[in-house]
């Protein structure tokens, strides 16, 4: 239903993510940004986990061969048959449009969400891509895919202001963790070092890992190594050259060097859309705290779905000094 005219990096199909299988050694991957794609998503009126299409820096060309809704998620220009057209908003394309995404103007990963989802043959239960084991590959110039059914009405022109989108322009971020679970790897200086420092992403950086650049982090005497044991993604480890490396969706499922933390869950899109060059600095916070993170924002995007579904209604508010997004239930009369 839609052919890949272009692909000027990497694209790949990717959802929710594999599970159950990490005790065979196989990664979760998935969504890098799930915030954004999960939008993507809902914007289509798809559930949050249905297959899409996570392009890096660069989007695709497609050509459509039949009808569909689609919407693009990310801070880029969108063409529909040469004609500019808004991102963060489903939109309505016909047998033969021509759909072009250009690069990022920030953040690393862009979403392109169809209704109905994109079809694919399940691998280990799951359609996210994980070359490095087989299962799927990136796409190219000349693949087809086909789409799942779904009736089309309603879907277009679902539109997300700027306010409720995220925002991964700066080109320093913080991101909170949880210190530990080895943090008697470390010297009290090297954890102060961790925490008050800004660590640069460099190029050495993929899905299956970011690798910072920065002051060194002070291993104690029990140094760098430790007895291999499982690990998540949002790990933060630190080798003998005392520069840490977060782990991401395709990061192996265990690892033997001493970690300083780990990203807390909300946060790990916050990492995933950092472009190398770009700084992080780290904020440590309880176990309860990086819950409640995740709790509010889950609470976050299912509103924001109520709302494309015109069951919300968002507004501004001031609370502390600091402007934020409200949201009401649209009452129904009659």
């Amino acid at each position: 239903m839609i052919e890949l005219l272009n692909v000027p990096s990497l694209l790949t199909v990717q959802d929710s993510g594999r599970r159950g299988y990490r005790k065979l050694g196989v990664p979760v991957s998935g969504f890098m940004d799930d915030y954004s794609a999960r939008i993507a998503n809902y914007l289509v009126g798809n559930p949050g986990d249905a297959p899409l299409l996570e392009f890096l820096l660069a989007g695709p060309t497609i050509r459509f061969n039949a009808s569909c809704v689609f919407a693009v998620a990310g801070d880029v220009e969108v063409k529909l048959n040469g004609a500019p057209i808004e991102p963060w908003m489903s939109h309505w394309a016909k047998r033969g449009d021509v759909l072009e995404v250009g690069t990022l103007e920030s953040g690393l990963y862009g979403y392109i969400a169809f209704a109905g989802g994109i079809k694919c043959e399940p691998l280990l239960g799951n359609c996210s891509t994980y070359p490095r084991a087989g299962l799927g590959r990136p796409l190219k110039a000349g693949d087809n895919l086909n789409l799942g059914y779904v009736v089309l009405t309603g879907k277009d022109g679902r539109y997300l202001p700027p306010e409720l989108r995220p925002d991964y322009s700066s080109k320093e971020k913080t991101v909170c963790v949880v210190l530990g679970p080895n943090i008697d790897h470390f010297t009290e200086e090297g954890i102060e070092t961790f925490l008050s420092e800004s660590y640069t992403v460099t190029s050495e950086s993929d899905r299956m890992g970011y690798r910072l650049d920065g002051k060194a982090i002070e291993h104690s005497e029990r140094g760098a190594d430790i007895v291999t044991e499982p690990l998540l993604p949002g790990t933060v480890q630190v080798p003998a050259s005392g520069k840490p490396i977060v782990m991401m969706r395709d990061a192996q499922t265990t690892g033997g060097y001493a970690k300083i933390a780990v990203v807390a869950a909300a946060d790990l899109p916050i990492v995933a859309q950092s472009r190398p060059g770009e700084r992080l600095r780290f904020r440590a916070i309880s176990v309860d705290e990086a819950r409640e993170l995740l709790i509010r924002r889950e609470k976050t995007l299912m509103a924001t779905k109520d709302f494309l579904d015109g069951k919300m209604r968002a507004y501004r508010i001031m609370a502390g000094g600091e402007e934020l997004i409200a949201f009401t239930k649209v009452e129904r009369r009659g």
